[in-house]
Formats: structure tokens, sequence, C-alpha cells
């Protein structure tokens, strides 16, 4: 039996509305890191599709309120869909904060992040189309696989680049600046483990 009743499937329909969102941005993030120019209007591209997630949120939080029978426990759906909404702020943020401290030089690491967090976005969605399916399937495995994959890939080029950052002779300024977005990176990437993390979770208990 789904656990998407007929009266219940919309918040299947949500949270793919909100995997679109992490897709969204995460292409406007690698378009940003190919391009590392009009940082304003890519920050304002940025906080359209943050104000855009951040509407997808609250309906989600909206129907689970109305919502006497829900298809998997409560808070489950209310992590979720904050664990997705700071994926969105994370990369936002790094836009933002990219513009906001007049960034003249690209760090390495903003392109080497590039790459995950687009796949990672896509891994979020084929995870939300695992949610529907109860069962734990080989495909539900492999997205698990796959996404610890890029954390591990995200820490090594976090650890690199921090390491790169004090031994590069940089000013200070420089080291601060960087710094905060290699972080912000990171977190990103980590954001996406703790997603699979909590569908696999939803998924066992459901099954």
């Amino acid at each position: 039996m789904k656990f998407f009743q007929p009266k219940q499937a919309v918040f299947f329909g949500l949270f793919k509305d909100m995997a679109q969102s992490v897709k969204d941005i995460s292409q406007l993030y690698f378009d940003f890191a190919k391009d590392f120019k009009d940082f304003e209007a890519y920050s304002k591209k940025a906080k359209d599709l943050e104000h855009q997630a951040d509407e997808k949120t609250h309906k989600i939080i909206e129907h689970l309120n109305k919502t006497f029978i829900t298809p998997f426990d409560r808070e489950d759906i209310y992590t979720l869909s904050q664990e997705l909404d700071d994926i969105v702020d994370y990369i936002e943020n790094v836009i933002h904060d990219t513009y906001l401290f007049n960034v003249q030089q690209k760090n390495p690491a903003i392109d080497q992040f590039a790459p995950l967090i687009k796949q990672g976005a896509v891994h979020v969605e084929n995870l939300i189309e695992c949610l529907e399916n109860q069962k734990y399937t080989d495909r539900l495995m492999q997205e698990k696989i796959a996404m610890h994959k890029l954390e591990d890939q995200g820490d090594d080029i976090f650890s690199e680049g921090i390491s790169k950052l004090f031994q590069g002779g940089q000013d200070a300024v420089t080291i601060i600046k960087d710094k905060a977005i290699i972080e912000r990176l990171e977190k990103i990437v980590d954001k996406y483990q703790k997603v699979s993390d909590i569908i696999e979770g939803i998924i066992v208990k459901s099954s």
C-alpha cells in the first residue's frame, strides 16, 4: 500500500517542487562559478529563487497543519522540508557573500564544488522519487552511495582548500573571505547527505 493516499499526495507534489528549487539554484551556482562576473545580477536571481523556495516550504507547513493523517511522521515532513530549504539558503548565501565581499580572485574551491552541487541536486530529485515508493530498493541504495561519495569529495575539497589558504601568503582579509565561502560550500554538500539520510529513514520506518 502506498503511503501517499489521494488526500495526502499533495505532500509528494510539494516535495517535488522543493527538489526543483534545489535544482534551479544549483544550476544557477554552476553558471555563476563558470562566469564569475555580474555578481549583483546573480545575487538577485539567487534571492528570487530563495524566496520561491521559502514559499514552497511555507506551503508544506500549512498543509501539515491542516492534515490530520499524514503520509509519514509529521516531524519527518517538517525536518525534510527545512533541510531542503536550507540547501537553497546556503547556495544563495554563497552567491550573495561573493557579491557582498567583492571577491576579486576566484578560489579554486568555487569551481571544484560546482559539479558536486549540481549533481547533488539531481540525486535529491531522484531520492524524492524514491520516497513515493516506500520500499528500500536498489535505486535508493545507489542514490545513497552516490550521495555519500559526493560528501567524501566535498570533504577532500574543503580540507585542501582550507590548507592552501594558509600556505599561499595571502592577506588576512582574503583568507577570511575565502574561508567563509569554502565553509559554506562544504555545508551544502553535507546538507545533501543529511537529506538522503532523512529520506532513507522515512522509507525504512514506512516499509
